[in-house]
């Protein structure tokens, strides 16, 4: 294990976070073309996925981080960070982290085809392909090859 300690940056902290409350937002709001109910239960569903469950077991060994960010550091590094940051980030959680990327991409997309055709349909699938490719992008980087 490595002695160098974790270390957020506010940049990393604030739009990492920001983009992965969107990114809940605009799975949940997929889900709401289809049927209004079952997107706000999937809405609570991902929140207790994400900012439960996820942040609580990335937050698990406080002496890891220089600062103490809850958890929320951790969140922002697995899917928006890059090297060092995103390797320690994901640890031994990789299993949760692929179902969290599989709650918050194909699943919205299939209720959102299966919605019907609109153009706020097609908007909404935009932006969802956009967050998801840019987190995506963030785990293939040929400089720092990630071993998980």
């Amino acid at each position: 294990m490595s002695e160098e300690k974790l270390a957020f940056t506010r940049r990393i902290m604030t739009l990492g976070n920001f983009g992965l409350l969107l990114w809940v937002f605009l799975a949940s709001a997929s889900v709401i073309f289809y049927n209004q109910v079952y997107g706000w239960l999937y809405l609570i569903f991902l929140f207790v996925t994400v900012y439960a469950i996820l942040r609580r077991l990335g937050c698990s060994s406080c002496y890891l981080c220089k600062d103490c960010t809850s958890g929320f550091g951790r969140l922002a590094g697995i899917f928006f960070g890059r090297g060092f940051v995103k390797k320690q980030s994901v640890g031994n959680r990789l299993g949760w982290v692929v179902l969290v990327y599989v709650l918050l991409l194909p699943v919205p997309v299939v209720f959102l085809v299966l919605g019907g055709f609109s153009v706020a349909a097609v908007f909404m699938l935009g932006c969802l392909l956009g967050v998801s490719g840019y987190s995506l992008s963030t785990w293939y980087n040929t400089k720092l090859p990630i071993k998980v």
